[in-house]
């Protein structure tokens, strides 16, 4: 049987396969939350009385959860609305301290847009190329950080190719030119290892909904020493880098989210591993031309991107209702202009015009895998951008 949590393969019924996007919320972590829910447990964690000492004790062991994930400590996580929040308070809260910003050219809207309001005000900001696979060129970076101190923000892993960054590698060149490096893990922490010290990381930034735990809520870590400007004021809470009163449920959850994912993150990451594999096989052995983009072995287990040509992406998923997949990133999932990240990797307009993204979750089944291969590739069929005979999908391996 699935496991709990899981969409059912079968008609009439959405097979959600769009976790780059958004993770459906862990049971264990809807539990945690469950007691912050209770209007007998109200109060304000800011309070001072037991109501809010209590809440307060739920948002410490919140920020020891995250703490624990990242190798970092408590005192240096501070609570966010999402990892967009944390993202601009990395950028902005740093900005004046540095001469100059280096971002690379697939960072999140949430990267790119702070760093394009930055440049405007006068802020001296360079895009760090890739090469087709994703990676940052580091040689170009050692460069740039040759020239000035620097703020530098390269993303764990990115959203819509899945390609995993040398962590260890760009943390090592910060620190020989004492710069400070930012990292956008997202993605990155539901399957992946990450040492805040031993990456030489000073700020990071994370959501919950990305690690099965609730919308709304994220949180940058700020190494100490780093001197961090607010975006918000107000009460002065969390120690006056970001003030506003704190959601207590959806803190314990993302607490509960991150101790989960440190449990889990290695079988999730293999079994994730087996079922990309299973549909790129299929959707390879249905149509020859498909290309897959991003770095094949360097890239998140649960991520898979991939460009048939000739095909018009958006118009398929319209044949396709009853699968959550996507075109690209969701939150620029409006514009009309192609992809910024399959662009930023050598793909023409067209090409990524005729993409398409997975993203597979800790539920995901094999009998999901299959019926969305055979759904696509009968669309595809309708299209002639498919073998006109049935597919049979591969054992899992």
């Amino acid at each position: 049987m699935p496991a709990s949590g899981s969409v059912m393969a079968q008609e009439g019924r959405l097979i959600y396969l769009d976790h780059m996007a958004s993770t459906p919320l862990d049971p264990e972590v809807r539990a945690a939350m469950e007691p912050w829910l209770d209007p007998t447990q109200a109060g304000n964690p800011h309070s001072e009385h037991p109501a809010g000492w209590r809440a307060m004790r739920a948002i410490e062991r919140a920020r020891e959860g995250i703490a624990a994930l990242i190798g970092g400590r408590p005192s240096e996580i501070i609570l966010t609305s999402g990892a967009t929040e944390a993202n601009n308070l990395a950028l902005f809260g740093v900005a004046q301290s540095v001469e100059q910003i280096i971002v690379s050219a697939i960072e999140h809207p949430s990267v790119l847009e702070p760093a394009a309001a930055l440049r405007a005000g006068g802020a001296r900001v360079t895009l760090l190329a890739t090469d087709t696979g994703g990676r940052v060129d580091l040689g170009e970076l050692e460069r740039l950080l040759a020239e000035g101190p620097a703020l530098v923000s390269i993303m764990a892993a990115n959203n819509e190719i899945g390609t995993l960054q040398s962590l260890e590698r760009i943390g090592a060149l910060c620190r020989d030119h004492a710069a400070i490096f930012h990292s956008d893990a997202t993605q990155a922490l539901a399957t992946e290892e990450i040492d805040v010290e031993a990456q030489g990381i000073a700020l990071l930034s994370l959501s919950g909904h990305k690690l099965y735990g609730p919308q709304g809520i994220g949180a940058l870590y700020v190494k100490g020493g780093v001197a961090l400007r607010p975006l918000t004021y107000g009460g002065g809470q969390q120690g006056g880098r970001r003030a506003g009163t704190l959601p207590v449920a959806l803190a314990a959850g993302l607490g509960a989210a991150c101790r989960l994912a440190g449990e889990r993150r290695a079988a999730d990451r293999e079994q994730l591993a087996r079922l990309r594999d299973r549909l790129l096989a299929a959707l390879r052995q249905g149509a020859p031309t498909l290309r897959r983009n991003g770095a094949e072995q360097e890239g998140l287990p649960g991520c898979l991107n991939v460009t048939l040509p000739g095909l018009d992406a958006a118009d398929l998923l319209l044949d396709l209702p009853d699968l959550a997949i996507s075109t690209g990133s969701a939150c620029s999932s409006t514009a009309e202009a192609p992809s910024h990240v399959l662009r930023a990797i050598g793909l023409t307009a067209e090409e990524a015009h005729a993409s398409l993204r997975f993203g597979l979750g800790r539920y995901t089944t094999a009998e999901e895998i299959d019926w969305a291969a055979e759904r696509i590739l009968a669309a595809l069929r309708d299209r002639g951008l498919a073998a006109e005979r049935a597919v049979r999908h591969p054992a899992a391996r």
